[in-house]
């Protein structure tokens, strides 16, 4: 057994426990500091709606309490969600947005209990949106200050969350991964090297002389041969007041799209991608719902008058059919306005720049993607996303499928109009084995890393992006 030598500024110094305080103080602070911004900037937004709009305030209900009962039950949505909990190490941008979307349910709780107990007729709607346009960014601003705050409070010593890493056989260079996860390498305290067969005393020595070091947490980085030794470790780890935390390497890549779930009664490790939480699935299917809908209707002059061009140009249907994988390798019919010669369209071959088989009306909508939005109704019907990896020709896929890994996760999630890897610029012809692979890398990231402000992102650079009219021919 090995015990590493880190520098000075990663070993750390035993905390006492007036810093103890200090964190948990401070974990206090940014909680009441949120509510507090929450509750006063919604009061505020009543008082000037009011004075603005009607010139006088309403005495027919009591928004002081309702901003208060606001901010509370904003409060409870962070503790529930084990907001403060993550406070220091990883409080990212991800714990901006989780508080983001803690103060939309709070407002949507709120409207609930009015509705409920009545009072929500006095409750004006233009109050209500005025509260709601305040809140969001006052909340924001107090988090990010907070933020900031907690590097200052860190870097003083006051504020300090230790890790004490334990490595097995089998895991090479732990600190490049360690410094590769996390965004505070300096909160490891030290690291010990386990052999495989470590014996009870040698742990338990190691956690005797740790426990002055003060750590939060103890993570265990282990391969796929070492589930005795991780065994016995966790078992006498779990001694100390500490968190367990079990890092397997060998799953490393699949770790980020895995959940807890169950098997009957026993938690196991669930491994999911894109939306699928009950909820997840519910907002992406809303969310290409209402966007199919609208820009259907706000569209359809457009694609009006584009079918009648259509038939001026050239003799053939106004839409033509293409049969590609959907959701589970499910075969589903691609709705496209027809570009091509209707008797060159009856077998597919990728178009090339410059292919005569394209009409003159063709070459204009498939440069400004015009030719995709008949699958508008595909998205509709439920065949089809507004945003997910583009549906390649069967061909294609039966080529690719057994050259690059993982090609067949493209179907885990329903195929999208536009994708990551289109607002990338990775459209058009695949006419070689790297220009294919860096498209599928591009869409299975998508699905790894699915959110619906990530539809909606990829949404936006779909409309404003130069890239997404790159090798559009």
């Amino acid at each position: 057994m090995l015990e590493s030598s880190l520098p000075k500024a990663m070993a750390g110094t035993p905390q006492t426990s007036a810093r103890s305080d200090l964190r948990r103080a401070l974990a206090l602070g940014v909680a009441v500091a949120e509510m507090a911004a929450i509750a006063i900037s919604t009061y505020l937004a009543f008082i000037v709606y009011h004075l603005v709009v009607w010139s006088a305030l309403p005495d027919t209900i009591a928004y002081g309490w309702i901003c208060t009962g606001l901010a509370l039950i904003y409060g409870i949505i962070c503790l529930a969600d084990k907001q403060y909990d993550s406070l220091g190490a990883e409080w990212n941008h991800k714990a901006r947005s989780r508080g983001a979307l803690a103060l939309a349910l709070a407002f949507v709780f709120l409207l609930a209990f009015m509705f409920l107990t009545g009072a929500g007729t006095s409750y004006s709607r233009g109050t209500f949106l005025a509260q709601l346009a305040v809140a969001l960014p006052a909340q924001l601003t107090v988090r990010t200050l907070s933020q900031r705050a907690l590097d200052v409070a860190r870097k003083s010593g006051h504020w300090t969350s230790g890790v004490l890493v334990l490595v097995f056989p089998g895991v090479e260079k732990p600190m490049r991964l360690l410094e590769s996860l996390s965004t505070r390498p300096d909160e490891i305290r030290r690291i010990h090297y386990l052999d495989r067969d470590a014996s009870a005393s040698e742990l338990r020595r190691i956690l005797r002389d740790s426990r002055t070091l003060h750590c939060e947490s103890v993570l265990l980085l282990f391969g796929s041969d070492s589930m005795d030794a991780v065994s016995r470790a966790a078992e006498i780890v779990s001694e100390m007041p500490v968190r367990v935390q079990l890092l397997p390497i060998s799953m490393l890549q699949f770790m980020h799209c895995s959940r807890i779930g169950f098997y009957g009664r026993a938690r196991v490790f669930e491994l999911a991608s894109g939306p699928s939480w009950v909820m997840d699935v519910l907002l992406k299917r809303s969310f290409d719902l209402i966007v199919a809908t609208v820009a259907g209707l706000l569209l359809l002059p457009l694609m009006l008058i584009v079918a009648v061009l259509i038939k001026l140009d050239s003799r053939g249907p106004v839409l033509f059919q293409q049969i590609r994988h959907g959701y589970n390798n499910k075969p589903i019919k691609v709705l496209k306005f027809r570009t091509m010669f209707s008797c060159e369209e009856r077998e597919f071959r990728q178009a090339t720049r410059d292919d005569p088989r394209v009409t003159r009306v063709g070459r204009i909508l498939r440069r400004t993607n015009i030719d995709e939005l008949p699958q508008l109704l595909n998205v509709i019907r439920g065949d089809m996303s507004i945003v997910g990896p583009r549906p390649h020709a069967v061909s294609h896929n039966e080529t690719y499928d057994g050259q690059i890994a993982r090609m067949s996760r493209r179907h885990n999630v329903k195929p999208g109009i536009t994708g990551w890897a289109q607002v990338n610029g990775l459209r058009g012809e695949t006419d070689t084995f790297e220009k294919m692979r860096a498209r599928v890398e591009h869409d299975l990231y998508y699905i790894d890393n699915w959110s619906l402000a990530f539809d909606l992102k990829i949404l936006l650079m779909t409309i404003f992006s130069k890239k997404i009219y790159d090798n559009a021919y």
